[in-house]
């Protein structure tokens, strides 16, 4: 172990950020942490700032590559890239500054601490190397940035540009100056402890230890990290340790990158493979401290529950597991054309996210996507799973308005249960219609759609159900057309009311409709229409809000097909209102009605500190 300035970490060796890391995480807070230690060693009399730990590993079969005059050795970075990656970040574009001011003698730093032709002194992952080369060179990314990660690389390289834009307006005749001693603090100033791991295995018996500053180790690093721990401390055969190393890092490696394709995180994801392959209970879900349990992967307490060579099988087995629920996962998360995802799958799984509620769902969508893409069932069950669970999203959550957990004890177990027997999947389809309407029973929901009621204040029930009745229309009526106002604009000024919140006095319509009318029906769904104009109907009158073919602004000439039916009527009274209310909530009624309906489940009550109390148990499972 040493300490090492930044000058001395690149002086004799170059580094690489291994595939199976994540990839760069800091944000704005650190970012201005950062800053305000560099700035503190120009402004006050401070010599040295000590910054955290660089651990690296160096191979005995490690890369040397050709990099200026030199053969260096390529070490794997594998704590400290964080502050390796900013500090190259920030020093490039104080390089760039000073050169910019005519002063050639940084060019040889460029060389020293950034890049040589195509290769940096530190290079990146996945996919934010070529980014990071980019922001290095010119400050500016060549191609768009995908993954969080790459993002987070530009903003950052902005956040840091526009600071240093801002020091040289403030100090004006003194910016080179500046300039100069800002570098000498990122070059000289930083301290790093320098520790070297020559054995692979033995990266994770350092990393609990480390990461003093900065953001910290995310779970799925913490899990690794204690599982290379467990091989270093158990695997006596070297080979079979190797085996086992390169078979972690690989598949860490695939679910990082699977991760950083979508909106999920890593969080999520890893309960999500705990549910599947540990214990499906939510209450039993503690982190990651409960990998480390003696019941799933003990590091010396074996016994004949979990015996040493069981819990090396079961360590190779969720590093697969894991990879491959996290592919599944970001599908999931992020729904997006893909050779595996067919049109159905897309159009369903888009709208359980339009529900806003999917969360629950997450571990019995993997299992039976898993199963649906491994020939274990069919594409015609696994489709009506994921309606059953967009009927059971509307029903429960966006009508009934119970918490957004209900249900999720049963749907974790079902989840456990199709992952490993997928063809319990028709009864499981049918336990989530019984949930359904337990939970949202029949003829409650035919009750609540029986008369009029302020659909306005449920705005993610009245958005979504708008929008499930443009696409019906147009599927029936409009031959299949896609809809001219997409899901992402819909927001409250895209919602019209056609009888006016507050029409004017004396107007038409406050003589066909009386207060009690009028306080019933004004934000009742039949009176409620999607709509592109909303700010340019004002408070007009129904004749001029209905139009004449040609006139626009007008329902008549409307791209949206609800509003077009609107035009058909000659007036905007109670008649109409219900007319077109009863047309509507027949069509609710039908497209969110259950499926099935046995006295084959029975409703038993569970005591679990996340749920509402009510889980499903099929007849002759196990409890």
């Amino acid at each position: 172990m040493d300490t090492k300035t930044l000058t001395g970490l690149f002086a004799e060796s170059l580094y690489k950020i291994p595939d199976y890391q994540r990839g760069y995480a800091w944000e704005e807070k650190q970012w201005t942490d950062f800053i305000q230690d560099i700035d503190a060693l120009v402004d006050e009399p401070v010599t040295s700032h000590y910054t955290g730990t660089v651990v690296v590993y160096s191979a005995h079969d490690a890369e040397i590559r050709d990099y200026g005059t030199k053969r260096l050795k390529v070490l794997d970075v594998v704590d400290g890239q964080q502050r390796l990656t900013t500090s190259c970040l920030y020093l490039s574009i104080i390089i760039r500054a000073l050169l910019n001011k005519g002063e050639p003698a940084y060019e040889r730093d460029v060389l020293d601490f950034l890049f040589s032709g195509a290769f940096c002194k530190l290079t990146l992952n996945n996919d934010t190397a070529n980014i990071f080369y980019d922001l290095l060179k010119t400050g500016r990314a060549n191609t768009e940035a995908h993954s969080p990660q790459a993002k987070r690389l530009i903003a950052a390289s902005r956040r840091f540009q526009e600071h240093i834009n801002n020091q040289i307006i403030k100090r004006r005749a003194d910016s080179v100056e500046y300039l100069k001693k800002i570098h000498n603090a990122v070059t000289q100033k930083l301290r790093f402890t320098f520790y070297v791991i020559e054995e692979e295995c033995e990266i994770g018996m350092t990393f609990e230890l480390m990461n003093s500053r900065g953001k910290g180790l995310s779970v799925l690093e913490l899990l690794k990290n204690y599982i290379m721990h467990w091989v270093s401390r158990n695997e006596v055969d070297v080979s079979e340790r190797m085996s086992l190393t390169t078979l972690i890092n690989k598949n860490w490696k695939d679910t990082y990158t699977n991760l950083g394709s979508c909106t999920g995180d890593e969080d999520q994801c890893l309960r999500i493979a705990w549910t599947l392959y540990c214990n499906h209970s939510p209450k039993n879900w503690i982190g990651y401290d409960g990998f480390k349990g003696d019941d799933v992967i003990p590091l010396r307490n074996f016994t004949t529950k979990r015996t040493k060579a069981q819990t090396k099988e079961f360590i190779a087995r969720f590093a697969d597991g894991l990879a491959e629920i996290s592919s599944h996962y970001a599908i999931i998360t992020s729904p997006r054309a893909d050779n595996t995802v067919s049109r159905d799958e897309l159009l369903w799984l888009t709208k359980i996210h339009h529900t806003g509620n999917i969360a629950n769902f997450l571990p019995l969508m993997v299992a039976a996507r898993k199963n649906r893409c491994g020939g274990k069932m069919s594409e015609e069950d696994y489709i009506s799973h994921l309606r059953a669970l967009e009927c059971y999203a509307y029903r429960v959550f966006l009508y009934n308005g119970r918490r957004s957990n209900s249900g999720k004890s049963s749907f974790h177990r079902w989840g456990s249960e199709i992952f490993t027997k997928p063809e319990t999947i028709c009864d499981v389809i049918s336990a989530i219609h019984d949930l359904t309407r337990y939970l949202a029973p029949e003829e409650s929901f035919r009750i609540m759609n029986a008369s009029p009621c302020n659909w306005y204040e449920t705005r993610n029930r009245l958005r979504y159900t708008l929008f499930e009745y443009e696409l019906h229309l147009l599927k029936t009526e409009g031959k299949g057309k896609q809809p001219h106002l997409l899901w992402e604009q819909l927001n409250d000024s895209t919602i019209e009311h056609i009888l006016p919140q507050n029409p004017e006095k004396n107007s038409h319509w406050l003589s066909v409709w009386n207060t009690d009318d009028f306080k019933a029906c004004v934000h009742d769904i039949g009176n409620l229409v999607m709509t592109q104009n909303n700010s340019n109907y004002l408070r007009f009158e129904f004749i001029r809000k209905r139009g004449m073919p040609g006139q626009s602004p007008s329902y008549s000439n409307s791209d949206i097909r609800q509003e077009r039916k609107i035009a058909i009527f000659s007036d905007w009274s109670p008649k109409e209102f219900r007319e077109r209310r009863s047309e509507i909530t027949a069509w609710i009624i039908d497209r969110w009605k259950t499926e099935g309906g046995t006295t084959a489940t029975m409703i038993e009550i569970v005591d679990e500190a996340d749920e509402d109390g009510t889980e499903i148990k099929q007849e002759g499972s196990a409890k």
